[in-house]
């Protein structure tokens, strides 16, 4: 069973119908992309780059924690969440139009692939769990969060989320919406 669904708005109501504060979001979406971005081995050098790393930066904000970017690693990933994430190696954005994640939940023993597919200006985010037969699936515009990667590199003044991402609150929204709360429902 697929389950697809395209970007929500920004001020739609979450998997509760509770509307979160706007403020609240903006701020938790920007210091888990700042964090994220600190974080790196290997810097950001796309549109692509940055945007699986915002998207994994919101995952990670919500309890999911990186045990592996590549199959071989995840096989021998621990069987329960770590504390805090992997680093991401410098290997986690070798390829320009596929990105792979592999999360445990802290309150869960499943294991979450996240793939990551870029075609021409959009990625297709699909997430699945090992303990479920569901694939949920996300397209996001890359235009749509992404203003620019500094063709410097982490060590511009331009190299800060500030003026990499934009509109992190609807990314927010949008990936636990259609990914995290489907994933992990209750």
């Amino acid at each position: 069973l697929f389950s697809t669904l395209s970007l929500v708005s920004p001020g739609a109501p979450d998997a509760v119908g509770q509307r979160e504060r706007p403020g609240l979001v903006a701020g938790m979406a920007l210091e888990a992309a700042k964090s994220a971005l600190a974080g790196l081995e290997s810097p950001v050098s796309s549109h692509a780059d940055a945007l699986a790393l915002a998207v994994h930066a919101v995952l990670d904000n919500d309890g999911l924690r990186l045990v592996a970017t590549d199959e071989d690693a995840a096989a021998s990933a621990p069987a329960s969440a770590p504390a805090r994430s992997a680093a991401l190696g410098s290997g986690w954005n070798r390829s320009q139009d596929v990105y792979t994640f592999f999360y445990r939940a802290r309150d869960s023993p499943a294991l979450v692939v996240v793939k990551s597919l870029v075609m021409e200006d959009a990625m297709l985010v699909h997430a699945a769990s090992d303990r479920a037969d569901d694939m949920h699936t996300l397209e996001l515009r890359m235009g749509d969060f992404v203003q620019c990667v500094p063709a410097e590199g982490p060590g511009s003044a331009l190299y800060k989320a500030e003026h990499i991402f934009s509109d992190l609150e609807a990314l927010m929204r949008a990936v636990r919406i259609n990914i995290t709360f489907k994933l992990f429902p209750s």
